[in-house]
């Protein structure tokens, strides 16, 4: 048996920043126009930086936070938060809620203090983008994370980078 039998298909994770809650809901709107179910999609965001966004009093619990996403991305979208001594409080919503979640000796993971790092360094970026990504988060960027296979990842990227039309 030749290796040409087997799916040589790669999974790569493509990051993207945003600066501003409507520049991501864009892009995810996009995303779903281009039928991109295929791809695993994790979004973190700062809790403050959302209410400050959507220009809302921040209230005792994320329950606004979680009924929006799942509003945006389907009910059975995962939800969660936790709060990092570097980042502060942050929702994440998507499949890797359960990995940024995972309990260490009592301890959400996400919570450590190199927990965040660690997490992304796991799924596959470099020193430099988990470093870049992790102070991007810290000053109020959301943070969109994409998990599919490389051929489809380079169209998406191709598709979210290329200059709107007007």
């Amino acid at each position: 048996m030749t290796s040409d039998n087997y799916n040589t298909r790669q999974k790569q994770v493509y990051f993207k920043a945003f600066q501003e809650l409507p520049q991501l809901e864009n892009v995810l709107e996009q995303i779903k126009e281009k039928n991109a179910s295929e791809f695993q999609m994790t979004i973190l965001g700062k809790v403050i930086q959302f209410y400050s966004d959507k220009d809302m009093e921040i209230p005792e619990n994320t329950s606004y936070i979680k009924a929006y996403w799942k509003d945006l991305l389907g009910k059975t979208v995962n939800f969660g938060q936790f709060y990092n001594p570097e980042s502060g409080f942050i929702f994440i919503v998507g499949p890797l809620v359960s990995t940024f979640l995972q309990k260490i000796n009592g301890r959400y993971l996400a919570t450590l203090s190199s927990g965040p790092y660690g997490i992304f360094r796991g799924i596959g970026v470099t020193e430099t983008e988990a470093t870049t990504y992790l102070r991007l988060l810290d000053s109020g960027q959301y943070l969109l994370i994409l998990r599919g296979f490389s051929d489809e990842i380079q169209k998406l990227d191709m598709i979210l980078n290329s200059p709107v039309e007007c």
